[in-house]
């Protein structure tokens, strides 16, 4: 019997029965070690959902009310973004396109421009627009305006042909060919985590799987998050990059292998679960398996005298 499993049971089982204030699990690191630490899903998830099209509409309502209230530029941007987001692209072009011709050089008109040229399909002029963007201000967004540049070249070689996008690696990160994600990039990956985080929150809002980029940018955060938080969070970010389509044997082996780390933390958060939900059931196990434990070494202790009982008959007789 394996007393040291047995004792792991009983401690997560008694541990289960503490109250916490905060939602804690725990989680794989690479290493295959667990750690306790905040829960959740880590998955980036947009700023809204795009197929809410009654909520967005109301959005839009309100943005232009306020807006005829106001008459202020900085709330006839805010019409334009909201019409971005219902896909009423060439009405938000011509709302970014008046505010540029009477306050130009503003870096949230520029932006919106790019996002605008983009999801219109003119990559070129979107081009411009985000490059003179981070021209006027290279720290917005985290400064992870450079990832949106790159995706527009990406697209512009491409000329339409999406195989080219699947295939391509847009950002030129390499992390390496083997189940474990290894760092061969010279790159700060807390910030880099912080920019892709940034950069899919604002394009999940508006783009819905399957898509090539996204797809790309979930995997490229997965192996981040793997790296820098823990194998569990870049499985739940692998599980996003699958949902927008993305595939490789890479991706696979890389998942196969974090949902194995992944089963013992699993383990061991069912069973607190199981715990707190059932709290009389589960001192009721403890309670058999200390009984049982005790029954066990009560066996052993004896099983031992009787052995040294015979011995000790023997030795007298010789």
């Amino acid at each position: 019997m394996n007393y040291i499993k047995v004792l792991e049971i009983v401690l997560f089982l008694l541990v289960g029965q503490s109250g916490q204030c905060c939602i804690n699990e725990y989680r794989a690191l690479l290493s295959g070690e667990l750690i306790f630490t905040d829960g959740g899903n880590v998955a980036p998830i947009g700023r809204f959902n795009a197929n809410d099209t009654h909520y967005l509409l109301e959005k839009l309502h309100v943005a232009d009310s306020i807006y005829r209230l106001t008459g202020k530029l900085e709330d006839y941007s805010d019409v334009g973004s909201m019409l971005i987001y219902v896909g009423q692209y060439s009405k938000a072009k011509q709302i970014f396109l008046e505010i540029e011709q009477k306050t130009p050089g503003l870096y949230q008109t520029a932006a919106n421009l790019g996002t605008t040229y983009e999801l219109l399909g003119q990559n070129d002029s979107a081009l411009y627009w985000i490059k003179r963007a981070v021209e006027i201000n290279p720290n917005s967004h985290k400064g992870s305006e450079w990832i949106h540049v790159k995706i527009i070249e990406a697209k512009i070689k491409a000329n339409g042909d999406k195989q080219y996008l699947w295939k391509h690696n847009i950002l030129s990160l390499d992390f390496g060919d083997g189940k474990i994600p290894i760092d061969k990039n010279n790159i700060d990956l807390d910030n880099l985590r912080d920019q892709l985080y940034d950069q899919l929150h604002e394009r999940m809002s508006f783009i819905k799987p399957k898509d090539p980029i996204v797809a790309q940018l979930l995997f490229d955060l997965g192996n981040v998050c793997a790296l820098t938080m823990d194998a569990t969070s870049g499985l739940q970010v692998y599980q996003s990059a699958k949902e927008y389509g993305y595939t490789s044997d890479l991706f696979d082996k890389r998942v196969s292998y974090f949902e194995k780390l992944q089963l013992k933390a699993d383990f061991i958060n069912n069973t607190e679960g199981l715990a707190k939900d059932n709290p009389i059931f589960a001192l009721i196990i403890v309670g058999a398996i200390f009984i049982g434990g005790l029954a066990v070494i009560i066996f052993l202790f004896r099983r031992f005298n009787k052995r040294h009982d015979k011995n000790a008959k023997s030795t007298v007789k010789q």
